[in-house]
């Protein structure tokens, strides 16, 4: 309370300097509609880049204010300063408690200054920024006329042609006049546009040669079985297979488990009846052979000398 007292007191004593105008910081003007250039997914780079250009704005006219403010605080305090030493000179610590509270005031003054400036340029950008609309695309224009190809022509030698021609001469090149010319060619007055390709070579390619065959002539990528695998050349004459000439192309596989037993089948119809033929004739030649002759021509020997000699050799015992 004392230091307010003092500082009315000086504000009757004292002529204070002359203050500058004050400038009211002007927010910057925006267009309340801006020309619709710019596509969809343009409109979102405008307007952040507005809105930062925007903040960049405000923080420097805020800054710009209070650094006015600072300065007219400094002046003012220093004038202060010198009225209180001058008026408390015999009384050293009712002076420096008196500057101590000049000091906590004028930060405080500066704190609050400086927020109302921030809370009023924010509520006026956020005014300006709502009348900005987002861009938009305008009407699509008239079509224009249909394109049109060059035509590729083969070159006929002493015929002229113009500017842009295409034409195919007999290296088989393709070529783009940059000027209009009669020369054949390869010439300075075309750009050749593609060359001409080689011929290639055929391709080697696989070629089955079945079983392996020791005495057989194998060339590069000959495929042979042996033992139930495949092998594929190498290279020309690969040598005895399997060998280093020989890739190992399929390998035989292993035998794979019996599968389940399936289903009895349905009985199937009755067959005709059989015949058996019956003995028509009998008798023993002279090497104990039992012969037997049947009623549709067959035959059967029966060898009996080994049951022969088995009973004599039992009997004669």
């Amino acid at each position: 309370m004392g230091v307010w007292v003092a500082l009315a007191g000086m504000t009757t004593r004292t002529t204070p300097r002359p203050r500058k105008p004050e400038v009211q910081p002007q927010p910057p003007r925006l267009p309340s509609q801006p020309r619709q250039l710019f596509r969809p997914h343009e409109a979102q780079y405008v307007q952040n880049l507005v809105s930062e250009q925007i903040a960049a704005i405000r923080d420097g006219v805020i800054g710009g204010m209070v650094e006015a403010v600072n300065e007219q605080l400094d002046r003012l305090f220093d004038e202060t300063d010198k009225f209180l030493r001058r008026e408390l000179d015999g009384s050293s610590a009712k002076l420096e408690a008196a500057l101590a509270d000049i000091r906590a005031a004028k930060a405080e003054m500066r704190e609050e200054i400086r927020k109302e400036l921030r809370t009023e340029m924010r509520s006026e950008i956020a005014d300006r920024m709502a009348l900005i609309k987002q861009p938009a695309d305008g009407a699509p224009g008239p079509a224009g006329p249909p394109g049109k190809l060059d035509i590729v022509k083969n070159h006929i030698k002493g015929q002229v042609y113009y500017q842009r021609d295409l034409v195919i001469a007999g290296d088989g090149a393709l070529y783009q006049a940059e000027r209009d010319t009669a020369a054949t060619p390869p010439d300075a007055d075309r750009r050749c546009i593609t060359r001409a390709g080689r011929d290639g070579k055929d391709a080697l390619n696989f070629r089955i040669e079945g079983t392996y065959d020791p005495a057989a002539t194998y060339r590069r990528l000959s495929i042979v079985t042996l033992n139930g695998s495949s092998f594929v050349a190498r290279q020309d004459d690969p040598g005895v297979c399997p060998g280093d000439g020989w890739q190992l192309f399929a390998s035989a596989g292993k035998r794979g488990q019996q599968g389940p037993k399936g289903e009895r089948g349905e009985r199937g119809l009755m067959g005709p009846l059989a015949i058996v033929p019956r003995i028509v004739s009998s008798g023993i030649d002279a090497g104990y052979n039992l012969n037997l002759v049947y009623t549709d021509g067959s035959t059967d020997t029966i060898p009996l000398r080994a049951a022969f000699e088995q009973f004599f050799s039992e009997t004669s015992t």
